[in-house]
């Protein structure tokens, strides 16, 4: 008997067949004879379906299953956030003007206060009762008068988006998607590209181009993403879910910088759900029961293996991007993070390459990874293992010791249970930032303004790391040692080294990072000439710093709402704290 078929089921029958109704979901689907052996069946392992084989132990759905479930629920909350005038008044759940009524309690790895936005749930946001739309109220709604950009107006508008798209979260081989891109349609809509990708880059390249004539078009080009987006996933096995991954992430991002975080939750929600769903948390595993050099098969549909290096780097790269969003913006709006590295969503994917070295032949077909996060954030790399050192593997390793050091602040308590255990994770967690600063390149040698802007992100995040966990004990002798505020100095430092008249856009979670970095300028500037004096350093000093970060929020605020809103924080706490 294989070694992976595990335990024989014990309730069953002679037969050798599983009970009624107690059948893996690969066999029920297939309408196969299961024997119900666990962790996976005989019928999976001899069919070569072994990551197909889920449970769903009667009452309860498997991942795959709520996974699925929670796009279809997704698309029809979007509809509901992004246009109430067609769903029932809203229902306020509670008065937001009474101050009896008290936040809840942040989930572990939610924000903790030292980041500028308040948990979503403190947003005092409407909650709309789920109304079935009407088809005659959907052709009212999405109905309007074709817009087309004219031919000689459609590659400037690509153009405009490919300058700035690294900041937007854009994941493709841009050589390929540009070719593809170019090749569709207008008028018949044949095309390989999803249309909601297609109006999503349009809606970001309209944004970048900055011309009123352009911008005029902006909700229109909106509006159509949405719509085909919601299309694209009602017959998702009809479509490259690559594209519709980067869809998700495009508009995700788009309605962040915008302030609109309900709307961007959910399309991050929905771009987790689709990552998670088509296992790509599993890209070349060696934890698979099969070491096959083919690609995974799901649950729900099948996905095709990889044509070559550069489509599989792709899908490397969206499971990497949907990471570093919906962890960056988790920790942003304090909600709870739906990527735990855990409960059958273990990171086994490797770290991303250069897209350029996947054009190279990428990975050898033999390379297998296992648990490429977690070996990352507990300091136990194997000696000779395969370290990410590319732009998008450096900038998810800072989200995650960003998470992680949010995470470990929130459950700090004086009295906490199991503080030994807590201090060993800070002092690892202290190990790896410090440890990941001091590989990074500096910023004066990134070369071109795209790197060096990507580049000041990846210190950015470092830096706040290191706020996020040493606030917390700010204060308390012999812990914090003013450690928040030397990170929060470096940060400032970084600054100084780049030229943002380079950037003519730049990532919006810029504007949460910043805002933790002038929060702790201003409690430091308010401590008292005794305890500045212990620490070398001065109130004008501190208030130079900290005009400084202001003033790159402030270059940005046209551009991005969410980055004005920021800078109307930080002012606000400017004035409570008596910094003038």
């Amino acid at each position: 008997m294989s070694t992976l078929q595990g335990q024989q089921n014990p309730h069953q029958t002679p037969s050798g067949r599983a009970p009624r109704g107690s059948a893996c979901l690969n066999c029920r689907r297939r309408k196969l004879r299961c024997d119900g052996g666990k962790p996976i069946c005989a019928q999976c392992i001899r069919t070569h379906r072994e990551e197909d084989c889920e449970y769903t132990d009667g009452a309860n759905l498997s991942l795959t299953q709520v996974l699925e479930e929670n796009i279809v629920n997704l698309e029809a909350r979007i509809y509901e956030l992004e246009h109430p005038e067609l769903v029932a008044p809203p229902v306020m759940l509670h008065n937001p003007t009474d101050p009896s009524v008290m936040a809840p309690t942040l989930p572990p790895g939610a924000a903790s206060s030292s980041i500028g936005i308040q948990p979503a749930a403190s947003l005092n946001v409407p909650v709309p009762i789920p109304t079935q739309l009407s088809g005659a109220q959907m052709s009212l709604l999405y109905n309007e008068s074709p817009i087309q950009l004219a031919p000689e107006i459609m590659p400037m508008v690509i153009d405009f988006f490919l300058l700035h798209s690294s900041q937007v979260g854009f994941f493709l081989h841009k050589p390929r998607f540009v070719h593809l891109i170019r090749q569709q349609d207008p008028q018949t809509r044949n095309s390989r590209v999803s249309s909601a990708l297609v109006n999503a880059v349009y809606l970001w390249g309209i944004q970048f181009s900055g011309d009123t004539g352009l911008l005029q078009h902006e909700q229109s080009f909106l509006s159509r993403a949405v719509q085909a987006l919601s299309d694209d996933l009602a017959n998702v096995q009809t479509h490259n879910v690559t594209f519709l991954i980067q869809a998700e992430v495009l508009l995700a991002t788009y309605f962040f910088a915008h302030g609109r975080f309900l709307e961007g939750r959910y399309h991050c929600s929905a771009a987790v759900a689709l990552a998670l769903s088509t296992k790509l948390n599993r890209i070349r595993s060696a934890n698979s029961p099969s070491l096959r050099t083919d690609w995974i098969r799901t649950t729900g549909f099948d996905i095709p293996a990889p044509a070559d290096p550069v489509e599989e780097g792709e899908r490397i790269n969206a499971f990497w991007m949907v990471y570093v969003l919906h962890k960056s913006w988790s920790v942003g709006l304090g909600s709870p993070s739906q990527i735990n590295d855990e409960n059958g969503a273990q990171i086994d994917t490797p770290w991303p390459l250069e897209i350029e070295q996947y054009e190279q032949g990428g990975m050898p077909s033999n390379f297998r990874s296992s648990r490429t996060m977690q070996l990352f954030l507990n300091n136990t790399m194997p000696f000779g293992a395969v370290q990410g050192t590319s732009t998008l593997a450096l900038r998810a390793q800072a989200v995650a010791l960003f998470d992680r050091a949010t995470y470990l602040s929130s459950i700090w308590s004086p009295t906490m249970q199991n503080a030994e255990r807590f201090w060993t994770d800070v002092v690892t967690l202290d190990t790896v930032v410090n440890q990941f600063i001091n590989n990074l390149l500096p910023l004066e040698a990134a070369g071109d303004p795209d790197a060096t802007r990507n580049l000041l992100l990846t210190h950015t995040f470092a830096r706040t790391s290191l706020i996020q966990i040493y606030s917390t004990f700010r204060g308390m002798e012999g812990l914090s040692q003013a450690q928040d505020l030397t990170a929060a100095r470096a940060a400032v430092v970084a600054l100084d080294k780049v030229n943002l008249l380079d950037f003519v856009h730049v990532d919006p979670i810029f504007g949460i990072l910043w805002t933790a970095v002038c929060r702790t300028l201003i409690a430091y500037a308010g401590a008292g000439p005794v305890r500045l004096r212990e620490l070398q350093t001065s109130e004008r000093e501190l208030k130079a710093a900290l005009q400084q970060v202001l003033t790159a929020m402030i270059a940005y605020s046209d551009k991005s709402i969410l980055m004005a809103n920021q800078v109307g924080k930080v002012r606000q706490e400017m004035l409570t704290g008596g910094i003038q």
